[in-house]
């Protein structure tokens, strides 16, 4: 067990070595009819655009802010204009804190089983032939120890070993936002909380099927395979403060370069963003309506906010009034 946590707390480790995104947004590559869908999609979508928002009841007042994981240089700005609302704030709550994250890090056994497949299990049991031998080569390309990652959950390998700069959603990546706002919050001394602890996030996301788990790693090896630029809506999306765009078309981009059914892509997204938003937003505006501030701020991955079961629905349920802010 030693072995497989200090391989996979490298991993981790190594996810902060991404290369910036080179590739394409796809929102100026849409056909006439995917782009009709897009905008019935946002219109029917409860708060889903601004990456800064206000829910105020009362004297209660939360500073909701999208962020992205990943690091770019247009954070500066944004820091920029985030720092009064910031400052003002008697704490800031993130998705977890800094030394639940550095627990990680060490990888304690109780933790890397999250990411193991159950004894006896091995992803080249999980993947078709022809797929196992896509990851073979990538794997071995990597430089990763191919019987260390066999004995790993699909998630965790796609998340950590398939790399990219243009996917700032991952689980562990503290480049981004997140990280200039907690550093800010040490340097004013304002309390920081946490929404969660790392070890409910990998519950929630190592829930997923295991079969749906290595249908998404397919997905990630045929992208790898195929002639098509890496998906870079994502990060233009969030600094066009529409990142759930990027999620409305992720079936749609997946199906550029995949051999996968159009039901069977949004399937697997949508089981996705259920299990990764969904059900942890709700979980954490428990966390939320317990907060003894009356000033406080919330600040989570941009795709937390929108939806019916984003926190800015779920806040609007309870009674609080939502306005934009300045981001």
């Amino acid at each position: 067990m030693k072995s497989i946590a200090l391989a996979l707390a490298l991993m981790l480790q190594a996810t902060a070595g991404f290369a910036a995104c080179r590739g394409i947004d796809y929102r100026a590559y849409l056909p006439p009819a995917t782009q009709e869908r897009l905008d019935r999609a946002m219109a029917a979508t409860p708060f889903s655009e601004g990456n800064h928002w206000v829910a105020t009841k009362g004297s209660r007042s939360i500073h909701v802010i999208g962020t992205m994981h990943g690091g770019d240089a247009r954070m500066a700005k944004v820091m920029r204009t985030l720092r009064p609302a910031l400052a003002s704030a008697q704490a800031i709550y993130l998705e977890t804190s800094d030394q639940d994250m550095q627990r990680l890090d060490r990888m304690p056994p109780s933790v890397a089983r999250s990411f193991l497949l159950p004894q006896g299990r091995e992803l080249r049991q999980l993947l078709p032939p022809e797929s196992w031998e896509q990851f073979e080569l990538t794997a071995r390309i990597s430089g990763a120890n191919l019987d260390t990652v066999n004995r790993m959950q699909p998630w965790a390998i796609s998340m950590f070993l398939v790399q990219s700069g243009c996917r700032p959603y991952g689980f562990g990546l503290r480049r981004g936002l997140d990280d200039r706002i907690s550093d800010f919050a040490r340097r004013n001394r304002i309390p920081l909380g946490a929404l969660e602890t790392p070890e409910q996030a990998l519950a929630a996301v190592s829930s997923l099927p295991l079969r749906d788990q290595a249908r998404m790693l397919q997905l990630e090896l045929e992208l790898i395979q195929s002639d098509k630029p890496e998906d870079a809506t994502p990060v233009e999306a969030y600094f066009d403060q529409s990142v759930w765009t990027s999620f409305v078309l992720a079936p749609w981009i997946s199906a550029q370069y995949s051999s996968f059914s159009a039901a069977e892509t949004e399937r697997l997204w949508a089981q996705y963003n259920r299990r990764l938003l969904d059900q942890r937003n709700i979980r954490w505006m428990k966390v939320i309506q317990a907060a003894q501030q009356e000033r406080f701020v919330v600040a989570v991955g941009a795709a937390h906010l929108p939806g019916r079961n984003g926190l800015l629905n779920l806040l609007k349920a309870r009674g609080f009034s939502l306005a934009r802010a300045p981001w």
